[in-house]
Protein backbone atom coordinates (compact mmCIF):
# COMPACT_ATOMS: atom_id res chain seq x y z
CA UNK A 1 0.00 0.00 0.00
CA UNK A 2 1.34 3.38 -0.90
CA UNK A 3 1.75 6.15 1.65
CA UNK A 4 -0.67 8.38 -0.24
CA UNK A 5 -3.53 6.10 0.69
CA UNK A 6 -2.57 6.28 4.36
CA UNK A 7 -2.56 10.07 4.23
CA UNK A 8 -5.97 10.12 2.59
CA UNK A 9 -7.32 7.83 5.30
CA UNK A 10 -5.79 10.03 7.98
CA UNK A 11 -7.40 13.13 6.47
CA UNK A 12 -10.74 11.31 6.33
CA UNK A 13 -10.26 10.36 9.97
CA UNK A 14 -9.65 13.98 10.92
CA UNK A 15 -12.87 15.05 9.18
CA UNK A 16 -14.93 12.28 10.75
CA UNK A 17 -13.38 12.96 14.15
CA UNK A 18 -14.20 16.65 13.92
CA UNK A 19 -17.80 15.90 12.92
CA UNK A 20 -18.28 13.31 15.66
CA UNK A 21 -16.72 15.54 18.31
CA UNK A 22 -18.93 18.45 17.28
CA UNK A 23 -22.09 16.36 17.38
CA UNK A 24 -21.18 14.77 20.72
CA UNK A 25 -20.28 18.17 22.12
CA UNK A 26 -23.68 19.57 21.19
CA UNK A 27 -25.40 16.55 22.74
CA UNK A 28 -23.35 16.97 25.92
CA UNK A 29 -24.30 20.64 26.25
CA UNK A 30 -27.98 19.82 25.69
CA UNK A 31 -27.90 17.11 28.35
CA UNK A 32 -26.16 19.45 30.84
CA UNK A 33 -22.76 17.75 30.77
CA UNK A 34 -20.66 20.87 30.35
CA UNK A 35 -17.27 19.29 31.03
CA UNK A 36 -17.84 16.61 28.40
CA UNK A 37 -19.08 19.27 25.99
CA UNK A 38 -15.94 21.32 26.52
CA UNK A 39 -13.74 18.24 26.04
CA UNK A 40 -15.54 17.42 22.78
CA UNK A 41 -15.18 21.02 21.60
CA UNK A 42 -11.42 20.90 22.21
CA UNK A 43 -11.22 17.50 20.52
CA UNK A 44 -13.06 18.83 17.48
CA UNK A 45 -10.76 21.83 17.27
CA UNK A 46 -7.69 19.58 17.45
CA UNK A 47 -9.05 17.43 14.61
CA UNK A 48 -9.65 20.56 12.52
CA UNK A 49 -6.13 21.78 13.28
CA UNK A 50 -4.65 18.41 12.29
CA UNK A 51 -6.64 18.50 9.04
CA UNK A 52 -5.34 22.00 8.28
CA UNK A 53 -1.73 20.97 8.88
CA UNK A 54 -2.29 17.93 6.67
CA UNK A 55 -3.47 20.18 3.85
CA UNK A 56 -0.46 22.45 4.29
CA UNK A 57 1.83 19.42 4.20
CA UNK A 58 0.23 18.18 0.99
CA UNK A 59 0.58 21.63 -0.58
CA UNK A 60 4.29 21.81 0.26
CA UNK A 61 4.80 18.29 -1.05
CA UNK A 62 3.11 19.27 -4.33
CA UNK A 63 5.28 22.37 -4.66
CA UNK A 64 8.42 20.35 -3.96
CA UNK A 65 7.41 17.74 -6.54
CA UNK A 66 6.69 20.46 -9.11
CA UNK A 67 10.06 22.12 -8.50
CA UNK A 68 11.89 18.79 -8.73
CA UNK A 69 10.11 17.88 -11.97
CA UNK A 70 10.85 21.21 -13.60
CA UNK A 71 14.49 21.11 -12.50
CA UNK A 72 14.84 17.56 -13.85
CA UNK A 73 13.33 18.59 -17.20
CA UNK A 74 15.62 21.61 -17.40
CA UNK A 75 18.70 19.50 -16.61
CA UNK A 76 17.83 16.77 -19.11
CA UNK A 77 17.14 19.34 -21.83
CA UNK A 78 20.49 20.97 -21.17
CA UNK A 79 22.42 17.67 -21.21
CA UNK A 80 20.82 16.18 -24.32
CA UNK A 81 22.93 16.54 -27.47
CA UNK A 82 21.48 18.72 -30.15
CA UNK A 83 22.18 17.77 -33.73
CA UNK A 84 22.72 20.52 -36.26
CA UNK A 85 22.05 19.68 -39.88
Amino acid sequence: MRSGYNEALAMLGYVLGALAATMLGQWAYESHRESLGEAMTVSGLLCQLAFFFGLVRLAFRGLRRLARTSARAHTSARLSPTSKS
